[in-house]
């Protein structure tokens, strides 16, 4: 027997998931069961894969504790079920939601990426004692105080019109880190056709106040359109994926 990464308690540990395993399994559905992987950087092709990056982490307590208290409900607030969605030019608007319980779901995918032996979440992590608190307030069911981990939500779009919304709805890629000021990190999320930023230690208090951040108290959240060329790092990702397709390197996994 292992020992459960939360509760600490000897058990059989659960295939558990960082990014929720159904917006994987949405791609595959679509995609004969497999989707496109672009690596970010060096000499791995661009390849088929049907991995959802899970690893063995928690109990099936601790895992129903996450799926119950925060993943359920939050995946339907992404996909736009719940709630009153307001689209406008500048974003999309969120009304009617429960703040607390989107952050912490945001908040349990980081604690489970920077805590997870899956390759694909190698650049996510939290030192200590972060890491612990953030554990203790997600078992607990507490709020995540914001000086301790801020999360801030965009919208992908793409102005040239090359994706649609259902493609960029498609897209996962493995999760990166910015350096941000006052020795803060940005850890960075793209799922469900949505930009999730983790900073961490919080954002300052008068930071809280842009686009997209979400607090425990928020019950309307307007989301910002951010274009995916405006993303560095998933840019680079793109034209170095596009450069290795049109060289033919392209392999599949089964």
């Amino acid at each position: 027997m292992e020992k459960c990464l939360m509760c600490g308690s000897k058990s059989e540990l659960q295939n558990s998931h960082a990014i929720p395993d159904t917006f994987f399994k949405r791609i595959y559905r679509s995609n004969a069961g497999k989707a496109i992987v672009v690596p970010g950087g060096g000499d791995e092709p661009i390849h088929y894969s049907s991995d959802s990056w899970a690893t063995n982490q928690l109990c099936s307590s601790c895992e129903s504790l996450l799926n119950v208290s925060y993943e359920q409900y939050s995946i339907k607030v992404l996909r736009g079920k719940g709630c009153r969605i307001i689209k406008h030019d500048g974003g999309v608007t969120f009304n009617g939601i429960t703040g607390k319980t989107l952050v912490s779901f945001f908040i349990s995918v980081f604690w489970r990426a920077a805590n997870s032996k899956h390759p694909n979440y190698f650049k996510v992590m939290i030192p200590e004692p972060w890491n612990s608190q953030i554990r203790s307030k997600l078992i607990s069911k507490q709020k995540i105080p914001a000086n301790l981990a801020t999360v801030k939500v965009s919208r992908l779009i793409d102005r040239t019109e090359w994706f649609s919304l259902t493609s960029l709805k498609s897209l996962i890629i493995k999760p990166f880190f910015r350096r941000v000021a006052h020795r803060r990190y940005s850890f960075c999320f793209i799922f469900e056709g949505f930009l999730i930023e983790i900073f961490t230690p919080g954002l300052a208090l008068r930071e809280r106040f842009q686009g997209g951040v979400l607090g425990n108290q928020t019950k309307i959240l307007s989301v910002p359109f951010i274009d995916i060329f405006d993303i560095p790092e998933m840019e680079e990702a793109m034209v170095e994926g596009y450069g290795k397709y049109v060289d033919g390197d392209v392999t599949f996994e089964n």
